[in-house]
């Protein structure tokens, strides 16, 4: 690896690349955490899907059009958890507290910490009984939360399940996992019932020089053939292999069950419930992050669950690259952009709309030695077509000192999204854009914005406190949003913010 133009070096994957040229040896995922994504409010089937407007619509150039006041709304501290948490993962719970759950930067166990909305104050709860990465959480109907799936200290997948009490604020076990799955996607179904697909199931590291025990897994799936889909079967890799299995946990039994598998084997994917009751599953995680390989052609390909079939079938297809546009954006001889599909980054953030529809926030991806990208998307359900929203942000460093950029536009990798109570979307944080090639902090991570669906317009909101993205956002009970832990993106900062911050509409 070549290191690139000081021009080039724009996100998280840029930089790592410069450290790893520097420094003698860094092994490192060179991911973006993931955070959990609650399942819309919406969980009694809706009358009709019908997009309020088409998908496709994009926001102004340069920064958005004003369509609310920013005085109408602000940001309010709301307190400091006791310890900063890496892989965070928040829920509303039944009583309008709210439960985050992470792991700590030292400790044997994975730490859970209470929100009261009434305080602004944090205290510890009850630990899970061993340290989890990579798990799954949802909210049950009862307004309890429920852990489940992950991976231990030994690089291995968990099959057990847990419940919080916040009654009792204790964990209790429940049913086990058919598969043990690590970095799954959950949503909740109308009828109470969690959805749990994908993911992939590890085993303890043996630098390949032992097998993947014989499990039944299904690897990729290639869907539009004429006969119908078929499975391309892989060897699995020696950390394991991606599933494309879904279960279904009952909480009226504690029992999980099997249920039809997803069209592509996906890890660390998005998913949510749309306001018909279906789930919608977008993306994956990157092979870097996990070491497991799945189907490239699954990060553009969208797929719904439907509970009343059991079965998934594929969705829209995320638009292609406008490059011909991306390119005008830039300077004159400005390097091209590749012509071929980028790596997965990011997945993005899933937030299902009013309309039935949803939007999927900073998906992001990157051209090895060569420069990274971020797009938005929207979902018309009624026609199960996608289309962009807001601007491409780009940077390609290669092969030139010429660097294509996007001007005025915002990295909305690692920013926190959620639909609040009048419709619009609000979209805080992230990557930010880097100006002049610096390598500091990156500007615009405190900025805040709402998408109006109605509209397809962005506008202003007041900024963040501080910058900061890959945190967790639960939206409240009295409509406003909390936003907690997350990084900071002053690279002179080292670790994730412990603090938490409100944004009151």
């Amino acid at each position: 690896m070549d290191p690139l133009p000081v021009a080039s070096l724009r996100s998280g994957h840029m930089r790592a690349f410069v450290a790893l040229t520097v420094a003698i040896v860094l092994l490192s995922a060179c991911s973006t955490p993931q955070t959990s994504v609650a399942p819309s409010d919406g969980r009694s089937p809706a009358a009709s899907v019908a997009a309020s407007t088409p998908p496709g619509s994009t926001s102004p150039s340069g920064p958005p059009t004003a369509s609310v006041s920013p005085a109408a709304a602000r940001w309010e501290p709301a307190g400091t958890m006791p310890v900063a948490l890496r892989e965070k993962h928040a829920v509303l719970l039944g009583d309008g507290r709210v439960l985050v759950v992470g792991n700590p930067l030292e400790g044997t166990t994975t730490g859970a910490f209470l929100w009261d909305p009434t305080t602004h104050a944090w205290k510890a709860t009850e630990s899970l009984n061993k340290r989890r990465s990579q798990f799954a959480m949802a909210r049950l109907d009862d307004g309890r939360a429920l852990v489940t799936g992950g991976l231990n200290d030994a690089g291995e997948s968990y099959s057990s399940t847990y419940i919080y009490d916040p009654a009792q604020e204790t964990w209790s076990r429940s049913g086990l996992l058919g598969t043990a799955r690590t970095s799954p996607a959950a949503a909740l179904l109308p009828d109470g019932r969690v959805l749990v697909a994908g993911g992939y199931f590890a085993v303890k590291p043996t630098s390949g020089l032992d097998s993947t025990p014989d499990i039944a897994l299904a690897a990729f799936h290639q869907a539009g053939l004429p006969s119908g889909p078929s499975i391309e079967d892989i060897e699995p890799q020696h950390v394991g292999a991606g599933l494309a299995t879904a279960e279904i946990f009952d909480p009226a039994t504690g029992n999980w069950s099997p249920t039809g598998s997803l069209q592509y084997a996906r890890s660390g994917a998005s998913a949510l419930t749309l306001a018909d009751g279906r789930v919608l599953v977008v993306g994956f995680d990157s092979e870097s992050s996990t070491g497991v390989t799945v189907d490239g052609r699954a990060f553009r390909a969208t797929e719904i669950y439907d509970p009343t079939t059991g079965k998934f079938s594929l969705a829209g297809q995320l638009p292609d690259i406008d490059r011909a546009a991306l390119q005008k954006q830039g300077a004159k001889g400005a390097n091209p952009v590749p012509d071929e599909e980028p790596d997965p980054a990011g997945a993005g953030t899933l937030v299902a709309l009013k309309d039935g529809g949803a939007v999927l926030i900073g998906q992001s991806g990157w051209w090895k030695h060569v420069g990274d990208i971020t797009r938005s998307f929207r979902f018309d359900a009624a026609t199960g077509a996608w289309g962009e929203i807001g601007k491409t942000w780009i940077v390609i460093g290669e092969p030139t000192p010429v660097s294509l950029e996007t001007p005025g536009v915002r990295n909305l990798a690692g920013s926190m999204a959620a639909m609040l109570a009048d419709g619009r979307v609000l979209v805080a944080g992230g990557e930010g854009s880097t100006p002049n090639g610096s390598n500091t902090a990156a500007a615009g991570a405190n900025r805040a914005e709402a998408f109006d669906p109605s509209t397809s317009t962005w506008s202003p909101l007041p900024s963040m406190p501080e910058a900061r993205s890959n945190g967790a956002v639960v939206v409240l009970s009295d409509g406003s949003a909390l936003l907690v832990d997350g990084d900071n993106s002053d690279d002179n900062i080292d670790g994730p913010l412990s603090t938490a911050v409100r944004f009151v509409p």
